[in-house]
């Protein structure tokens, strides 16, 4: 059973005489992520004798909170005071991870290689000089004979012959010399190249327990035994959100594919290695209770005291105005509260990463794929001429899964071809989504008003009448038949002596669709190779003395 302790001061305090002292190694084993944070838990392993013990923990992140900390220890332990460190750190063994131990072997190796390379280019340079003194010595010796009696030309020729000999091989010898160190020397250039890389990967490891904090705490066990203590955490610089591919396959069963996966970045000054990733949709770093009410002042004025008020205000100058707006009170504007936002009811989501993983202390947008959801989907095409020359693929589905869908980046495919991007907003379960897929470039949209261009004639105005004629066509070029949803726009009106009246051949299918003013709508069945033609005449009629706006 594990009692947990919850540290709600940090202070250290002076251990028995005979307590032994400690040193532990904690090591990251389960990481939840929330938005903007982590909760981050190590495990120790220790051999404990019984009795109390002062236990260091070394190379925990620089400025670790002490709010978020705690440990819990099993049941047969007992934990007394805690105290986390950050800048007087305690001396503490040499706690090397295998990686630094082989860093450390790599950098030696690599100086020796060069203390060897720097004593083996020492040694053909030597030779190199050797050669060099044999030939002055040669020649120092040619000029004592020559001063010498020579018995014959033969003799001249003979000492002349044995010294040019001599040198020639020396200077050989030299020039060989020579060259073997140019090659020494250029292999060296590498293999100091490779002990800088060495030193570096070797500073990478040690800069955790360079910059980190230390904990310590007392701890007392009833009897001897290995004993794992667990230290959550809580860290910030950790972030998560989801991402998704939308895979649209038309014909004549279409299915949505949908491959979640999730973009984890951390920057907590630590490396997660092999760890249990859980992703948590809570939010702790945020408000955590709605904001207060403010009540309206309302009050009442006279109406001649209003108009001396706007007088007085005309008569003022640009600058006082100005001033004097400064420094009125906006009540309405100070009232408005900022309150919190829940994803749903206030639930959170976890998810629980089904294999162990690694995430870097400072990489960005680690992707870890989740899994891949099917559904079935309805498929046609929105037209719009007014704005649009083409229409659009449109595809709606049914979140049929017991979880709701987070809100994340979007890739869209459509048959195989990657359309562009998007955002998915937050779906819960059993509702119903619509997305556009991009355009149809075969499904051609002209609005045309007759022979507007010239004259104005397919308007008809008269002094209180105006009638307006429009057309319009959805060619198919696709291939295949298409559902159209097109949609259009007419004038609209909140003044009852101001009429608006509609005809149109085919018979609209709905007016003012979720409850926008002036829109109206047609579902047209459209074969490939034809065209669907919808001809609207739009009527405005008004009282005499009026004009139209």
């Amino acid at each position: 059973m594990i009692r947990l302790l919850i540290t709600t001061s940090l202070i250290a305090v002076t251990a028995p005489a005979f307590a032994e002292t400690m040193t532990g190694a904690a090591r990251v084993d389960t990481v939840t992520i929330y938005p903007g944070l982590a909760s981050v838990t190590r495990l120790v392993t220790l051999d404990l004798p019984a009795g109390q013990h002062d236990i260091i923990i070394p190379g925990l992140p620089q400025n670790l909170s002490a709010d978020g900390l705690r440990i819990a220890a099993p049941g047969q332990v007992r934990l007394g005071a805690v105290n986390l460190a950050f800048d007087r750190l305690p001396v503490t063994p040499d706690q090397s991870s295998p990686a630094i131990i082989a860093a450390r072997a790599e950098v030696d190796r690599l100086e020796e290689v060069l203390r060897q390379t720097d004593v083996a280019i020492a040694a053909i340079r030597l030779r190199a000089q050797a050669a060099e003194d044999q030939i002055a010595f040669l020649q120092s010796l040619g000029q004592a004979s020559a001063g010498e009696a020579l018995t014959s030309i033969a003799d001249v020729q003979a000492l002349a012959q044995m010294v040019g000999s001599e040198a020639l091989a020396l200077r050989m010898a030299a020039f060989a010399a020579e060259q073997e160190a140019q090659a020494a020397i250029r292999a060296r250039k590498d293999d100091a190249e490779a002990l800088e890389e060495a030193r570096r990967a070797l500073a990478a490891l040690l800069a955790p327990e360079d910059q980190g904090s230390v904990l310590t705490f007392t701890l007392d066990a009833a009897e001897a035994g290995e004993v794992t203590l667990e230290i959550a955490t809580t860290e910030g610089f950790a972030n998560w959100s989801p991402v998704y591919d939308l895979r649209l396959t038309t014909g004549d069963d279409p299915q949505l594919d949908i491959d979640r996966a999730v973009v984890i970045s951390q920057a907590t000054g630590q490396d997660w290695l092999d760890v249990q990733l859980i992703l948590s949709t809570a939010r702790p770093g945020e408000q955590i209770a709605p904001g207060g009410a403010w009540a309206e002042l309302r009050r009442i004025i006279s109406e001649e005291a209003l108009e001396r008020e706007r007088a007085e205000g005309m008569a003022a100058d640009a600058m006082t105005l100005q001033r004097n707006s400064a420094m009125m009170p906006a009540p309405m504007m100070q009232a408005e509260p900022i309150t919190a936002q829940a994803d749903f009811s206030g639930a959170a989501v976890t998810y629980v990463y089904p294999d162990r993983v690694d995430i870097r202390n400072g990489v960005e947008d680690l992707r870890l794929p989740l899994d891949q959801l099917r559904f079935d989907a309805d498929i046609w095409a929105e037209a719009t001429p007014m704005t649009d020359a083409n229409a659009y693929r449109m595809a709606e589905f049914t979140n049929l899964t017991d979880e709701m869908l987070l809100p994340g980046r979007v890739m869209l495919h459509a048959d195989g071809t990657m359309i562009g991007f998007s955002q998915l907003p937050l779906l819960a379960a059993g509702a119903d989504l619509e997305l556009g897929f991009g355009p149809l470039d075969g499904l051609h949209l002209t609005r045309i008003t007759p022979e507007r261009s010239q004259g104005d004639r397919g308007v008809f105005s008269a002094s209180n009448q105006l009638v307006e004629r429009t057309i319009l066509t959805v060619e198919n070029l696709t291939g295949q038949d298409w559902d159209v949803l097109l949609r259009d726009a007419v004038p609209y009106s909140e003044q009852d002596d101001l009429q608006v009246s509609l005809t149109a051949t085919p018979a609209v299918t709905r007016r003012d669709p979720e409850g926008q003013r002036g829109i109206v709508e047609w579902d047209l069945r459209v074969p490939a190779g034809s065209e669907q033609e919808v001809v609207m005449e739009t009527t405005l009629r008004w009282p005499g003395g009026f004009v139209l706006r």
